[in-house]
């Protein structure tokens, strides 16, 4: 292993320099890793390895030193982290981040997603403009991820856990192989995951009495929904009888009486599933090398299976009793209600497939760049939900006199389910080409042109017992896109210095789609950095946007006994919902406005500060069908079904268009990131200072392996370029990467230091207004209106990331804050309060190879704690007479609330 860069290490390399046995991995000692450790600032006169074309500057960097003060595994698990770094309020809402590899286009996260955190020399994180740079939209940050140049290990994973309160369990385990080369990376990967079910009866939720009443023993009711009985049952009783339960195999009109009005009802809880039981396997390979001379191609292959199951109540049988039947004591026909209990709980089974497949190539032509990629992606979806008891015969029996209704239950067999089925095939093309137009005073004319073709085919067919639907959506589409860079002022080249570095952007794009005709986006905005520390950014974008597929023509779906809140009664209710595809949907047009500043007050101080202003309105937006409020059923009664007295039986929850919607927020936060000196750092750089030989305290950490010779094995880089460092651009200085690697290990070489990290970030929300449709009243989500079934939206958002790391210890502790949001009612008791919502997550993790030096076996090893919402927080919902309705309880809204997970972890 290569030695070299941190002055501990330096001096004690004579002792270091061979100090592991051949064939045994080491520790991360890549150079990067250890200048990054150092917190050394170098000047530097050129660009880091793998930085993005353009004026843009980071607004954040993390060295290996950061990354592996997140404890997390895979650049996947990393991103997740990042979340609140890269969340972007330009888009229509969800956006992941654009990720990049050492500065170029991937054909999909899949070529990268797996790979070690270990493998990472630099994360730069670049505000949404950056995107259009690489032929993307600028709705979405971007991500730069820069590999070592050299890196080798076997990744093994396990981890387990469930909620605190029990009822479920998860776990997974992990297999990954990664090497990197100068020429070339290979990594291999198979995971399975799992969970079991969780049903309502592990919640202890209050029961619903919602619905018909319907219990295992059975109920009589009156023909007529909500009538009378029987009139010789009520005369009896003294009072109108509309319900009573079945008391015995052989009752009597005396037995029915003595029950009036007091039917029987059965906790569906224990057949009911919050979360259902899932079970997940998936493998990835991507190989990278370079062909051509010069040119760096990577293909792509995967593949994903998983199924589920979910429990939707029992089998209701639900017959008609003749009055002139031998078993009825009554005069009149009436109707038995009750549930089979024999069959078990409904169920909803769903099992999907899918394959991916991608390639990128990435090469130069004189001053341009050019990135060709490709993408194909298969799936396959099939569902089969039971709903209902074939009753024929059943039926027949008791009209013809034959069978008794009040009996024991014969031997039922369910009906043909509901089937569905998708098969989803989509594939793209795409070629990029970047470079210098032609030169202006202060700089160079950069272009970005982008041209590609694509295709998407969804089929879905779905049977149930009243017929047969079925969709067939086929879309082809060619699309192009070219954005402009233009410099006006330059401080470097004394072009109107004193303005700084201004650049002018304009970009533009064209979309034609087979099935929605053309579509086309223009934006435009300025980039200006009047010092080196502060860089402000203004864009402007127009966009339409056409419906997915899958919102088009999804299969139709029929799911029985779902618990809703109808805010038109203020009542929890089970119904049938609808769910697939709108072939009605329109296109939608978007204007987007954004304002951002980034600044780093101190040069030497890793401290960034950020804030953003984004105002989006679009005409025709796309959505989710909203909740059952009054505004919503105005606007589209066709989409609810209500039964006798009103009761709401169904909903169609396919997507819609709202006539505009109007969101706008004030978003600030900052990052901080610290260097901390190890105590083996300490201690050597005492012993340094006081002139004696650091070997002795060597060999008490390492033991013998601090004085083993043995070759050096593959994987340990050259020692770093001259000029590289992690940040460039207008502040001229850096930490100082190298280009070195290694083979996996514990993170942090010996004794590598530690990071102390926070970041906060801010979200006010200053606008959020949706018109369903024209001539109805806007709706103020952040007034009291709601479109979704959890209220209306927080004014405030606060996001907290912090992390500690020392000695191969880590802490991290994650902060979760919203304001409370109401739900206005017809009347003040029928308000709603959303209380506001504290969730803190911690996590600790032990990198074992630096705890326990002197083990060999634990070289390479991790354990992780993870303790998600320690407070088992959930938003607790009100109505005007301070309860709580059934449809809102805390654990129906989230299920899970505090839970604990296990992780090993071992690099071979």
């Amino acid at each position: 292993m290569r030695i070299l860069a941190l002055p501990l290490i330096a001096f004690a390399a004579p002792a270091l320099a061979q100090a592991q046995s051949a064939g045994t991995p080491a520790d991360a000692s890549a150079d990067e890793a250890e200048a990054a450790d150092t917190g050394e600032i170098v000047v530097t006169g050129q660009r880091p390895r793998g930085s993005v074309r353009g004026d843009i500057t980071p607004e954040q960097t993390l060295t290996p030193a950061d990354v592996r003060a997140y404890g997390v595994n895979s650049i996947a698990e990393l991103l997740t982290e990042l979340a609140p770094q890269t969340g972007s309020g330009r888009g229509r809402g969800g956006e992941a981040p654009v990720v990049l590899l050492e500065g170029r286009r991937i054909s999909s996260l899949r070529e990268i997603r797996d790979i070690p955190t270990e493998a990472i020399a630099r994360v730069e994180i670049l505000p949404e403009e950056v995107a259009l740079k690489y032929g993307y939209p600028a709705d979405s940050r971007v991500v730069n991820i820069v590999l070592r140049r050299r890196f080798r290990a076997i990744t093994a994973e396990v981890e387990g856990g469930g909620p605190t309160a029990g009822g479920s369990a998860q776990g997974g385990a992990d297999v990954n192989y990664l090497r990197i080369r100068r020429d070339g990376r290979l990594n291999v990967k198979l995971g399975v995951s799992g969970e079991s079910a969780l049903t309502e009866a592990e919640r202890n939720l209050a029961p619903n009495p919602s619905g018909l009443p319907t219990s295992l023993a059975g109920n009589i009711l009156g023909i007529r929904p909500g009538g009378e009985v029987d009139p010789a049952l009520s005369a009896l009783a003294g009072q109108l009888v509309t319900a009573a339960p079945v008391p015995s195999a052989n009752p009597t009109l005396a037995d029915f009486a003595a029950g009036a009005n007091q039917p029987g009802t059965t906790d569906l809880a224990p057949f009911r599933t919050l979360r259902p039981r899932t079970r997940a396997v998936d493998g990835n390979a991507v190989y990278s090398r370079t062909i051509l001379g010069d040119v760096a191609a990577t293909a792509n292959l995967g593949f994903n299976l998983s199924d589920s199951q979910a429990l939707v109540g029992l089998p209701v049988v639900d017959v008609m009793l003749p009055g002139a039947s031998p078993f009825s004591p009554f005069d009149s026909d009436v109707r038995v209600l009750r549930y089979d209990g024999a069959l078990g709980a409904l169920t909803r089974e769903t099992r999907a497939r899918g394959a991916d497949a991608g390639f990128s190539a990435n090469g130069e032509a004189g001053k341009w760049r050019w990135t060709l990629t490709g993408a194909y992606s298969y799936s396959a979806s099939d569902t089969e939900t039971e709903r209902r008891l074939d009753l024929g015969a059943y039926q027949a029996g008791i009209t013809a006199g034959t069978l008794n209704p009040f009996a024991p239950l014969p031997s039922l067999a369910l009906a043909a389910p509901d089937t569905a089925r998708s098969v989803s095939n989509t594939a793209d093309l795409n070629g990029i080409a970047n470079g210098d137009l032609f030169k202006l005073p202060a700089g160079d004319v950069a272009a970005t042109l982008r041209v590609g073709i694509g295709s998407r085919d969804l089929d879905s067919h779905a049977q149930r017992l009243a017929g047969a639907t079925a969709s067939d959506i086929t879309r082809r589409s060619a699309n192009a896109q070219v954005n402009l860079d233009l410099p006006i002022a330059s401080r470097r080249r004394d072009v109107l210095g004193a303005l700084g570095d201004l650049t002018l952007n304009v970009n533009g794009a064209v979309e034609q789609l087979s099935d929605f005709g053309t579509l086309t986006t223009l934006g435009y905005g300025a980039n200006w950095s009047p010092t080196p520390r502060l860089r402000l950014i203004a864009s402007r974008t127009h966009e339409e946007g056409a419906p997915t597929p899958q919102q088009l023509g999804a299969p139709f779906l029929l799911t029985p006994n779902v618990r809703t809140f109808d805010y038109v009664l203020g009542t929890t209710v089970d119904v049938t919902a609808i769910e697939g595809g709108n072939p009605g949907l329109r296109s939608d047009r978007r204007d987007a406005l954004k304002l951002g500043a980034s600044y780093r007050p101190v040069a030497a101080l890793d401290l960034d500060l950020r804030a953003d202003y984004t105002a989006n309105t679009i005409d025709g937006a796309i959505a989710s069908f909203p909740a059952a409020t009054a505004a919503i059923q105005a606007a589209f009664p066709d989409r609810f079904v209500r039964g006798d007295g009103g009761r709401l039986v169904q909903i169609d929850t396919r997507p819609i268009n709202f006539a505009r919607t109007e969101r706008s927020q004030f978003r600030w936060g900052f990052n901080l990131s610290l260097p901390v000196t190890g105590t083996l750092q300490r201690r050597i750089r005492a012993a340094r200072e006081a002139g004696e030989d650091s070997r002795a305290i060597l060999r008490e950490a390492f033991g013998d392996r601090a004085g083993q010779r043995r070759p050096r094995p593959e994987g340990e880089g050259p020692r770093p370029e001259r000029g590289e460092g992690a940040r460039g651009g207008g502040e001229g200085g850096a930490r100082r990467f190298g280009g070195g690697g290694g083979r996996g290990g514990g993170g942090g070489g010996f004794g590598g230091g530690g990071r102390f990290q926070f970041a906060m970030f801010h979200t006010v929300r200053l606008e959020d207004r949706v018109l369903i449709r024209d001539g109805l009243p806007e709706l103020d989500l952040l007034g009291g209106d709601a479109i979704g079934g959890r209220g209306g939206q927080p004014r405030h958002q606060v996001e907290v990331r912090s992390g500690f790391t020392k000695d191969g210890l880590g802490l991290r502790v994650n902060a979760d804050w919203q304001s409370p949001t109401r739900v206005n009612g017809v009347t003040a008791a029928d308000d709603l309060r959303f209380g506001s919502l504290f969730t803190l997550n911690l996590r600790a993790f032990a990198d074992l190879g630096q705890v326990a030096r002197r083990t060999e076996w634990l070289r390479g090893a991790r354990v992780s704690l993870r303790l998600d919402n320690l407070l088992d927080q959930r938003v607790r919902v009100t109505d005007g007479t301070g309860e709580t309705p059934p449809g809102l309880q805390p654990a129906l809204l989230d299920p899970i609330g505090r839970s604990v997970r296990l992780e090993l972890r071992k690099i071979f």
